[in-house]
């Protein structure tokens, strides 16, 4: 709230609160695609069963490899979003002033730090594809099996995998902002020469008890961290079954299910197969409408 409080007092006005707006459209772009790539590919590498059984570490290493890769690639775009979001809390004769996002990658490019940071953003990613995925099938389909079909199992799932994630993935959260965001000290030298040493120069000197301090300086602004992946969660399973609703997909398929309604679930990813799984797609669709595509 404080923060909050600050952004407008600064005189920006609501648009203040959508900066670097295309910036935030390119960066979700980008992570979101490359880590569902990721994660599908390495999924489907390790897991080639058409089956789709699930199993807890394949999807923990998939999600791993997955998120890791996703993390490095999409760095370049993080970096500018990252730099844009914090500009107007510099002086400034301290700010970049970047004026778009590709205006923001032809800089870094001249820096030559696109990949900065890519280290802790790659973990970033693989702490949150490995957990909140697991954590999210695994509270749902117990709480369905006490609770029934009701819109609560998707809010409990969605605030378990959230919580896990934030624990996993928030510590190199913290150290990719302060790699992304870094500037020279007055000697000329950086203040951190790679994530691991950010990494443990926030532990050495922040995060020690022998100083009063604890590991609370990696999860500084962690509500806001939580609300954001909440948010991005929960709107993106209600985006998924309007999308199902409508028959717009290609082919009727997930990745894997550990258990749904007391039984193993058989996904048929098979092509021969397809015009079959169309068909209860169109009578589902006819006999229940909506209702058919929402795990509720």
């Amino acid at each position: 709230m404080n923060m909050l409080e600050e952004i407008r007092a600064s005189g920006g006005g609501l648009r203040s609160y959508f900066s670097s707006f295309d910036g935030f459209a390119a960066r979700t772009v980008a992570y979101t695609t490359a880590r569902v790539w990721g994660f599908l590919y390495f999924y489907d590498w390790l897991n080639p069963d058409p089956r789709r059984t699930a199993r807890l570490d394949w999807m923990i290493m998939a999600g791993c490899a997955g998120g890791f890769v996703a993390g490095v690639v999409s760095n370049p775009i993080e970096i500018v979003f990252t730099r844009m979001q914090a500009d107007a809390m510099y002086p400034e004769g301290a700010r970049r002033n970047y004026k778009n996002i590709l205006d923001g990658l032809m800089k870094c490019t001249d820096e030559g730090t696109l990949l900065r940071g890519s280290i802790a953003n790659g973990f970033r990613m693989a702490a949150i594809c490995a957990s909140m995925t697991n954590a999210y099938d695994w509270m749902k389909e117990n709480s369905y099996y006490y609770l029934g079909p009701s819109w609560i199992n998707r809010f409990l799932a969605t605030g378990t995998a959230v919580g896990c994630g934030v624990l996993f993935s928030m510590p190199f959260d913290a150290v990719r902002v302060r790699m992304h965001t870094m500037r020279p000290l007055p000697t000329g030298e950086l203040p951190y020469k790679s994530s691991w040493d950010c990494f443990w120069k926030m532990l050495q000197y922040e995060g020690n008890p022998r100083v009063n301090s604890n590991a609370g300086c990696y999860y500084a602004g962690g509500q806001v961290y939580a609300a954001r992946l909440f948010l991005i969660a929960m709107a993106s399973q209600y985006l998924l079954d309007y999308y199902h609703g409508r028959q717009m997909t290609s082919e009727f398929w997930t990745p894997a299910r550990f258990n749904y309604q007391g039984g193993l679930d058989y996904d048929i990813h098979e092509p021969f197969t397809d015009a079959f799984n169309k068909h209860m797609v169109s009578m589902w669709g006819i006999n229940y409408g909506d209702q058919a595509w929402s795990p509720d």
